[in-house]
């Protein structure tokens, strides 16, 4: 079984990968445990920004530091997606509105 990494979607785009792939399964467990909706995750060392990525997609603000401007650049491009994607209402979310 493959882990699921943002290091999948930038093989996918040709791009380089990074050295150190962190797992979603792993984040998201963590983000769960240690913060509620609304807080802002932050991560230090940011990578492709895996950690902004997920907290994002949980409801989240989502903020990383990252040194290589490549990794940088790639990463705000998936958090930028996910909060837009996040932003997008659901026919769940319409629902409630019909009534």
């Amino acid at each position: 079984m493959r882990a699921r990494t943002l290091n999948m979607l930038q093989e996918r785009h040709g791009r380089e990968m990074h050295l150190a792939p962190l797992q979603f399964d792993i984040v998201d467990r963590l983000i769960t445990r240690f913060s509620v909706p609304g807080e802002t995750v932050f991560d230090p060392f940011g990578g492709l920004m895996t950690v902004p990525y997920c907290a994002v997609k949980l409801g989240r603000r989502g903020v990383g530091v990252e040194l290589n401007p490549d990794y940088w650049r790639d990463g705000v491009a998936y958090v930028e997606a996910a909060a837009r994607k996040a932003q997008v209402p659901t026919l769940f979310d319409l629902i409630g509105e019909a009534s």
